[in-house]
């Protein structure tokens, strides 16, 4: 799917402006989805499998920088994994979301 990444970030930046989100989000580009080569021992700790964070980042909708590591965020969950060796050391479903991440994703639901 072709995305205006443009307009999603002036927008996030509107959110990050308001204090909704953080400014540490990253920027957010298109999806480059990666396969999980290690886990964080935590990072299953809401009972999430492997299997269902791998498809959280296969099906992300966007992938925001966030230096030394990239989170993949789709309508069903996100995923964080470690740039350098894609270890995996975080993950949400999307019932588990802040505020922050429903208003991003209101923006990506908006924004073509």
């Amino acid at each position: 799917m072709n995305r205006n990444f443009a307009e999603i970030n002036r927008q996030i930046k509107i959110l990050i402006s308001s204090g909704l989100v953080n400014p540490k989000i990253g920027e957010a580009k298109r999806a480059v989805p990666v396969q999980i080569e290690s886990v964080n021992r935590h990072a299953l700790h809401r009972g999430i499998l492997v299997e269902e964070a791998q498809s959280f980042i296969d099906n992300a909708e966007v992938m925001f920088d966030q230096f030394t590591r990239t989170m993949f965020l789709s309508s069903d969950g996100s995923a964080t994994v470690i740039v350098e060796n894609k270890r995996l050391i975080s993950v949400y479903r999307k019932e588990d979301y802040d505020p922050a991440i429903v208003a991003i994703l209101e923006v990506l639901k908006n924004v073509n």
